[in-house]
């Protein structure tokens, strides 16, 4: 069984403590923390940056349950960003004992987004964290392709390719172009299933994005297909916020059945291999 790891946007309504003690009840060791904002101004931002009260009770709540931060975000580039000011995201993540941070591309020019992104992973590397870039179709970043080529531009080591299913879908992206990336380029991969046809509007997308996914097995993403064309056993990330569930359960029987789905579809993607032959 592959980690598995519960993305703080699947419960975005918790505290980074409330999170992690919610992901261990679930059954999940790990967890994804934001700890930057993806959009600002509006998003929650939890007081974790800097020796606070909050990020003392994130680590006493992780000492107690025996739960890990896997990963965490976001880092958005673009034009201007001084990316020197990251610096004291990367120090909390680095004192909660993440390795991986989530990157977006707001730029549309993508030597100057393989240049940000070297200056980021050049920061990173003091803390021995590695930075992801996501692709999302409304952003400067707009495919798998592209992600690909920015990661190869930017040529640090400790670059490498985000895989979110959602995202993939809607950039029309296939198993088949997923199988073409460089098993080097991915680390790890965020999960989830959406339900519905494809939207064509950017602003369908972001909102089934931010807000209306669903739990693997739920939808109708080829999830299988996705996850067979990868590297083998990659750790998995629930990133499925449903918010239409929230009126009527709880974040634990929320965080429970992302728990049970994902489980599920290791299963599937399991029996889906084929077997080798003595």
């Amino acid at each position: 069984m592959p980690l598995i790891s519960l993305d703080h946007l699947t419960l975005f309504e918790l505290t980074p403590p409330e999170l992690v003690a919610v992901a261990h009840d679930a059954g999940f060791t790990h967890v994804g923390l934001r700890l930057n904002p993806a959009a600002p101004p509006g998003e929650r931002q939890h007081p974790m940056i800097g020796d606070t009260p909050m990020r003392r009770e994130t680590l006493a709540r992780m000492h107690d349950h025996g739960v890990a931060v896997f990963d965490f975000g976001v880092f958005r580039l673009k034009a201007g960003v001084d990316v020197a000011a990251f610096e004291p995201v990367l120090e909390t993540a680095a004192v909660l004992g993440a390795h991986n941070a989530v990157v977006n591309g707001d730029d549309p020019d993508p030597d100057r987004t393989a240049a940000l992104l070297r200056r980021l992973c050049e920061l990173g590397q003091r803390y021995g964290i590695v930075m992801h870039l996501e692709a999302t179709p409304w952003s400067g970043v707009r495919t798998l392709d592209t992600a690909v080529d920015i990661v190869t531009r930017c040529a640090h080591p400790g670059a490498r390719v985000m895989i979110d299913p959602i995202h993939v879908d809607r950039s029309k992206a296939t198993p088949a172009d997923l199988a073409r990336v460089s098993h080097a380029l991915i680390d790890y991969v965020q999960i989830c299933d959406a339900s519905g046809p494809r939207p064509e509007d950017f602003e369908t997308m972001i909102h089934q994005a931010r807000h209306e996914r669903a739990f693997p097995g739920e939808g109708n993403l080829d999830l299988v297909g996705m996850l067979s064309a990868l590297p083998p056993n990659l750790p998995l990330s629930l990133e499925a916020p449903v918010h239409s569930l929230a009126a009527r359960s709880t974040p634990i029987e929320r965080a429970r059945r992302g728990y049970d789905a994902t489980v599920a579809l290791v299963a599937a993607v399991s029996a889906a291999a084929p077997r080798s032959r003595g």
